[in-house]
């Protein structure tokens, strides 16, 4: 996964990938220019760095829907002539076009999303997702649960990015990217909308649930996974854990991504891999809250795990 700084401007928006654009810097090019490059199947994810005030006019690639969403300096940017705030993110649909207007430091990510990867994840959410488009204002939760995904993925890249060369926590990644988009491109109406109709039992929802766990042992998974799995919406998932296990599928996934790593750092050899590279391939992506967890269930540190195996 390459990481590249660039010296000039021009070299800088010629290495993006999402998009066709067009750049003009308007103040003195400071040279703090940096770009990284993530690949999960067709889903493309690049992280940038950028100083000094820079207009950037384009259009995105066919075949996919590009997400713009700034993760530092909120303020120092304006979209389609309307100026980002902790609620927007720019959405640009095939044959749209858009102008990006910076006028100080900034970090961003910006994702492709291939139209049949959406689809795939959900058939019936292409209505829904077509509505969305330019400068979107999202509910505060909707926001902020997104932003904090990015965030958690653009840090554990920057602390370390060898971890994502492996096809596991490539795999990982998508699998916890793709419900996150799909659930900020959806109307509200969508994302709460029950996935049956009929009334399924506690014991039913359960029962699909631990046999999609069953099936796919040593995955990531999500909540939106066990939902679709039982057929039914997230919250009669909810309502079915807590009232089964005393704990919300959250948290239960939350565990067994804990036990999965300890698994995996059992039979790890210290010398060829680190707790970083093993968590990465279960989906983890904050490192810090991670290892507090991981002690407070088992009382020992991940690395003091692995360094047993020694």
């Amino acid at each position: 996964m390459p990481t590249q700084s660039f010296s000039s401007f021009e070299a800088f928006f010629d290495a993006n990938r999402h998009a066709n654009i067009r750049a003009m810097v308007l103040g003195p090019d400071r040279g703090d220019w940096v770009l990284t490059n993530l690949v999960l199947s067709k889903l493309g994810i690049q992280f940038g760095q950028a100083g000094g005030n820079a207009v950037v006019e384009g259009s995105p690639q066919p075949g996919g829907i590009s997400i713009f969403i700034l993760t530092r300096g909120l303020s120092a940017m304006s979209g389609n002539g309307r100026r980002f705030d902790d609620h927007t993110l720019l959405v640009a649909q095939p044959g749209d076009d858009f102008c990006l207007a910076a006028d100080s430091w900034r970090r961003w990510c910006s994702l492709y999303i291939p139209n049949e990867e959406l689809a795939a994840a959900n058939p019936n959410a292409s209505n829904a997702i077509a509505s969305m488009r330019g400068v979107c204002r999202l509910t505060p939760y909707r926001m902020e649960r997104f932003r904090s995904v990015i965030q958690q993925l653009d840090e554990a890249i920057q602390q370390a990015p060898r971890a994502f060369k492996s096809a596991a926590a490539q795999k990982a990644a998508r699998q916890k990217l793709v419900p996150e988009i799909r659930m900020v491109l959806a109307v509200p109406q969508a994302i709460e909308a029950p996935l049956g109709r009929h009334v399924v039992s506690r014991s039913q929802i359960i029962h699909a649930s631990m046999d999609f766990v069953e099936q796919h042992g040593g995955e990531f998974l999500s909540v939106e996974q066990l939902a679709s799995a039982a057929g039914v919406s997230e919250r009669t998932l909810r309502d079915a854990f807590q009232q089964y296990f005393g704990v919300a599928p959250v948290r239960y996934l939350n565990r067994r991504t804990l036990h999965l790593v300890r698994k995996a750092l059992k039979t790890a050899n210290p010398a060829a891999t680190t707790v970083t590279e093993i968590a990465t391939q279960f989906g983890v992506w904050e490192l810090g809250r991670f290892a507090r967890d991981y002690c407070a269930l088992f009382g020992e540190l991940p690395s003091e795990t692995l360094r047993k195996q020694r």
